[in-house]
């Protein structure tokens, strides 16, 4: 059945129901009917059709809007977690929590790509959504394994710019991303640096190359996944060309 066809049932309008809007995203069958039988015991949750693969996903997500998606690491290539920034790019007023068997590492990178929470897979029912609603009312659900490494990374985050302690741009480099992420034009980055615009175009041109990317505003969104990458110490290569 197509997204358009139970989309009546499923996709709220405003004002109607003011049920929490949960999502499930696992391509284990067996998974899915344990977290859908659960949730749909509880009355302030609906539960909308689930998702088995990532492209299934991000159709469904963009389609309902859920205010909960409940994701699979083990979704896609990669643990699922590169499904995250682009999700919350169709979607992105949706809590993503995601699920796995205790992998720590993944859980830790999908909180750096923008999920605001994790759970593991052998959680109790009542547990499951009690911790739906915290998220869907703003919470982040975090396990208390993991709150180490989330202090490692305050502390590793500088108190004023973006540059982390140990990054592969320069500090010069973060300088212009920064500048570049308050929409500064050449001749003002160069104003502000002292520097002549020639040197700026030198800076932003190594900036876009390392970062992989081809235009300033996209640099500046690959430089927020880089510093997130470096402060968590997960660092994801960077394509050098």
């Amino acid at each position: 059945m197509s997204v358009t066809a139970i989309g009546a049932r499923h996709r709220a309008e405003p004002g109607q129901d003011q049920r929490v809007r949960v999502m499930v995203a696992d391509r284990d069958g067996l998974a899915r009917r344990m977290i859908h039988t659960a949730l749909q015991d509880a009355s302030a949750i609906v539960t909308l059709p689930a998702a088995t693969d990532a492209c299934e996903t991000l159709e469904l997500v963009r389609y309902y809007q859920p205010a909960v998606l409940i994701l699979d690491t083990g979704l896609a290539d990669g643990g699922g977690v590169a499904l995250i920034a682009e999700l919350l790019r169709v979607a992105p007023a949706t809590r993503i929590v995601t699920v796995c068997a205790d992998q720590d590492q993944t859980a830790l990178a999908g909180l750096r790509a923008g999920a605001v929470g994790h759970i593991s897979k052998d959680i109790d029912p009542a547990g499951l959504v009690r911790l739906i609603g915290l998220a869907a009312a703003g919470e982040a659900i975090i396990p208390r394994r993991l709150t180490s490494a989330l202090l490692e990374l305050v502390h590793a985050t500088p108190e004023q710019g973006w540059r982390p302690t140990h990054s592969r741009l320069t500090t010069r480099e973060w300088e212009i991303i920064e500048l570049l992420d308050q929409h500064s034009s050449t001749e003002q980055i160069a104003e502000t640096l002292v520097v002549s615009p020639t040197t700026v175009y030198s800076h932003v041109k190594s900036v876009l190359r390392k970062l992989g990317v081809h235009s300033r505003r996209d640099a500046v969104s690959a430089a927020k996944r880089l510093r997130r990458e470096e402060v968590l110490g997960t660092k994801a290569p960077i394509p050098i060309r």
